[in-house]
């Protein structure tokens, strides 16, 4: 016997429905830089309508790879829902990686149009004769004139004038939707494609009220650029909410985004841990977080320190935890109800861990045979996911990179952690950024995170250097605050205070600045690059 269910697919198109049904007085902001334009659902929903109408003309056709080159705006938000309800797959190129590593993308997912925004044709035109795939190319107004390259180029209102914003077929639940590519800093960047159905579970998930709890009433500021795994699927849970959307565009500088904040009334934010460092740097005055209820923080650790300082200004700060390959959401932070009687330190503390798996996820600890263990708090091991909006393949790889990641419908997340009685996950580090001390291992996201609790220390990493008698000794790389005059000597014992002695880092190192990926997150790769073999020399010199 089967049980009944409804005909309607879980696609984006339903998505844009429910945005235009739930919110005509919703307020969307975009900015660019001839200044903030407005939208409603109802308005983009007619705008994304009529762009799946035009696609057909440029040779887009079901199945299609559509790229876009831009940033959060309105405009790119229409391609986000007109590109999938066209049937076609939109490809976000992440405008911030190496050119090389943007022109390998595009080729590989073999985009056959790609939508740029007239500021980035300049950056585009560098590359353009390495995307030879690229038939047709969209301008994007933002105010700027377009670099000369792209004369030839079809402007995008010119594209959609006199089209019709009629509903188009509904799709394949099952067929791909956005095609993201994760950050590539361990070798080539590998293609996820996130089918209508996982968008559209994902997106229901963020209005959980124990995962993103995006209501109706709510104003949602994404500071993580669109081609990011959509970031973080807001824009498709705030249409499902009918709930306000601000989109920043190129300028996500922390007097600006303060101003948006202020002037839009946003009260749920999101982004890196780096830029809310560097806000609070600011010391914003209590009008310019006044509207905001809470952030979704995720990429890295989160300093406890930064939580208990946002905490006093009225926000509250969560932690989420998950990947590209997660669509990309997997952990929130939260505080249990039995756990609300626990003392504010405490229970503040608990949105410094990875948080507690959201409603469809499932998660498991594995040792290096493959053991599942315990959710007990000690037991240590890779973190292994599964559930609705996972990918259990990658788009077309060129290596085992499949074999080594999926294996029995689970994702292996390459962090080490683990999980205590009350569901909190613990993440220890990443497999590849664990120190191997003596035999034993140190966790640098712990010794992050204590570096960065010092009132001097605005930015720290902690990296393997490798030492000639324990294999691997961790050093540290710190930014100070502005005007401090922290020591090392005075950092180790900080530290020392907080971890096994064998843990301190031996070497501290003060430099400008940290290196970022192109998603805001620490890169260690390049900083392992960088320094790790002349810190490694001290160690030599030192006879040590």
């Amino acid at each position: 016997m089967r049980g009944t269910m409804g005909s309607t697919p879980l696609s984006v198109g339903m998505i844009l429905r429910r945005g235009a049904a739930m919110g005509p007085h919703a307020k969307l902001v975009g900015v660019t830089p001839a200044g903030r334009t407005w939208q409603t659902w109802p308005g983009l929903a007619s705008r994304a309508r009529r762009v799946a109408a035009a696609l057909p003309a440029l040779g887009v056709r079901p199945g299609d790879r559509v790229g876009t080159f831009a940033w959060n705006g309105l405009r790119h938000l229409e391609l986000f829902y007109g590109v999938p309800i066209a049937g076609a797959v939109l490809q976000p190129l992440n405008v911030r990686l190496h050119a090389d590593q943007i022109a390998w993308i595009a080729g590989h997912a073999d985009d056959k149009v790609i939508f740029v925004e007239a500021s980035l044709t300049a950056r585009l035109a560098e590359i353009r004769p390495k995307l030879s795939g690229v038939e047709r190319y969209v301008v994007l107004p933002d105010g700027t004139e377009p670099h000369p390259d792209f004369a030839d180029a079809v402007g995008y209102e010119e594209l959609l004038d006199g089209v019709a914003d009629d509903e188009p077929p509904e799709v394949d639940e099952w067929s791909a939707a956005c095609l993201c590519y994760t950050g590539g800093t361990t070798g080539r960047p590998k293609g996820v494609a996130y089918s209508h159905r996982s968008i559209t579970l994902h997106a229901m998930s963020g209005l959980f009220v124990d995962s993103f709890a995006v209501r109706e009433r709510d104003v949602v500021l994404p500071l993580t650029p669109l081609f990011h795994a959509t970031s973080w699927g807001l824009p498709y849970a705030a249409a499902l909410a009918g709930a306000g959307l601000v989109l920043a565009g190129s300028d996500t500088s922390p007097p600006a985004i303060l101003r948006l904040i202020r002037e839009e009334r946003v009260t749920v934010a999101a982004g890196v841990p780096t830029f809310w460092l560097a806000v609070d740097q600011l010391e914003p005055a209590a009008d310019d977080l006044a509207s905001l209820d809470r952030i979704l923080c995720g990429g890295s650790a989160i300093p406890l320190e930064l939580i208990q300082r946002y905490h006093r200004r009225g926000v509250r700060m969560q932690q989420g935890w998950g990947m590209t390959e997660m669509s990309p959401s997997g952990n929130l932070t939260l505080v249990r109800g039995h756990l609300e009687g626990r003392p504010e330190a405490e229970r503040l503390a608990l949105h410094a861990t990875q948080g507690v798996t959201t409603a469809g996820v499932e998660l498991r600890v594995v040792d290096p045979a493959g053991e599942v263990l315990p959710h007990d708090g000690v037991a240590t091991g890779e973190i292994e996911v599964r559930g609705p909006w996972i990918t259990s393949e990658y788009y077309e790889p060129d290596d085992d990179a499949n074999t080594a990641r999926f294996h029995d419908g689970w994702l292996r997340t390459g962090d080490v952690g683990t999980v205590d009685t009350d569901g909190y996950l613990h993440l220890l580090d990443r497999t590849k950024d664990l120190i191997k001390s003596g035999g034993e291992w140190i966790s640098s996201i712990e010794l992050e995170n204590h570096l960065m609790d010092h009132d001097g220390v605005a930015q720290a990493m902690v990296i393997a250097v490798p030492h000639p008698v324990w294999g691997e000794r961790p050093a540290a790389l710190v930014v100070r605050q502005p005007g401090a005059e922290t020591t090392a000597d005075e950092l180790r014992e900080h530290v020392r205070t907080r971890v096994a002695s064998w843990w301190v880092p031996d070497l501290v190192e003060f430099v400008e600045a940290l290196p970022t990926t192109a998603t805001g997150k620490f890169d260690k790769r390049t900083a392992r690059a960088r320094w790790q073999q002349r810190l490694a020399a001290e160690f030599t010199l030192a006879g040590n």
